[in-house]
């Protein structure tokens, strides 16, 4: 498919792309949003520049992907509820701040039994000096480069994904999941690594020390740099990325500097699998 009415800039080998020609501030034609849509799945993460939304056009834009995805979890130190908008997560870091969102690498709410598509991060205040890069990473990319026997081994095993782990300790209880170790995006067809050091407790068909093993390999090889890009913030840039097929983290090398910006997350319309 070639683009016609956006322009797309491949920003890595594996992941990352930046999207121009479109003001997000109005409403998008048809043929913006599939082909916006398109250049996600070609590149998992897709990014635009100078883009001052307001909330309005913000869950517009997530709008036209899907239903807007309800947090699980509940609010904490890290990133909270905007009010009067239970679809919109602020997150505002500053010198007072304990710790930031997603500082592991980690898949949006996979502790969740359908986690979101997708996930639409708006940054309007970003560090003076630099600093507040997100890095993600592409699991199709990870998955290919396992060996096969590795692959078939995988095939088949499912994990514990728990909100325990990763979420503010607000709550004496948060969502469980469980989904399958490998698995398939439900529109490329690609196969994938589906667990994450962020929410990923264990694997469900392996003694514990078997499991933690595994796991420590697989969150290792999944934090390759070769699987990599790392965005650079500016104000009022905003990452769009599909939450089935990458992970990220947030880099906090920015203390006491103030990063903030607004989140909203696209929800899935089956639990991941095979």
């Amino acid at each position: 498919m070639s683009f016609e009415y956006i322009t797309v800039t491949p920003l890595s080998p594996h992941i990352g792309a930046q999207i121009e020609g479109v003001d997000l501030r109005e409403p998008l034609s048809g043929e913006q949003v599939k082909e916006i849509h398109e250049a996600l799945m070609r590149h998992l993460v897709v990014f635009f520049r100078d883009q001052p939304i307001d909330f309005a056009a913000h869950k517009r834009f997530c709008s036209y992907f899907g239903e807007l995805h309800i947090h699980v979890g509940g609010d904490g130190t890290a990133s909270s509820t905007v009010e009067g908008h239970p679809e919109i997560r602020r997150q505002h870091f500053t010198a007072d701040s304990k710790r930031v969102s997603g500082e592991v690498w980690h898949t949006d709410q996979s502790c969740a039994p359908i986690p979101p598509m997708g996930s639409i991060l708006h940054q309007h205040i970003v560090p003076p000096m630099g600093g507040g890069d997100t890095l993600f990473a592409s699991m199709y990319a990870a998955y290919d480069e396992l060996s096969r026997p590795m692959q078939d081994f995988l095939d088949g095993l499912t994990a514990t994904h728990d909100g325990a782990l990763l979420f503010d300790k607000t709550s004496t209880k948060y969502p469980t999941a469980v989904h399958p170790v490998i698995a398939r995006h439900p529109v490329t067809g690609r196969k994938l690594i589906y667990v994450n050091q962020g929410f990923t407790a264990c694997i469900n068909e392996l003694p514990a020390k078997e499991s933690a093993a595994v796991l420590a390999f697989l969150f290792e090889h999944c934090a390759r740099p070769d699987f990599q890009m790392r965005f650079h913030w500016r104000a009022h840039s905003i990452a769009f990325w599909d939450n089935r097929c990458s992970q990220h983290q947030a880099i906090w090398d920015y203390h006491p500097n103030v990063r903030s910006g607004y989140r909203v997350q696209i929800k899935g319309q089956a639990p991941p699998s095979r």
